[in-house]
């Protein structure tokens, strides 16, 4: 097996792990929104999305129960998986034109 199929068999391989990963945390976050409620997820999307004043993000902090929390870092998890995912599909492509 040369170096390129050795490099395009690993980077399907990550690319079909995050695939997976980015499916479970669409899955998790589907069912704590659920779990949360909708009104209560559109305050946590302005949280996460830094649109609160400071005096009000810090006291929106404190106000967090664990479920919050949860799915607070299954969007982090997800961020980081699609950018992730899309740097692997950079490297098909810069692999793929280098032929």
């Amino acid at each position: 097996m040369s170096l390129k199929a050795d490099d395009e068999e690993f980077l399907q391989g990550m690319a079909d792990q995050l695939d997976e990963t980015i499916r479970r945390l669409v899955l998790e976050e589907h069912a704590l929104c659920h779990k949360i409620g909708e009104e209560r997820v559109e305050e946590l999307k302005e949280f996460w999305n830094q649109e609160l004043p400071f005096e009000e993000e810090v006291e929106f902090k404190r106000t967090l129960d664990y479920w919050e929390k949860v799915l607070i870092q299954t969007w982090a998890y997800a961020k980081r998986a699609h950018l992730s995912r899309a740097d692997v599909g950079k490297a098909f492509m810069t692999m793929n034109s280098k032929l």
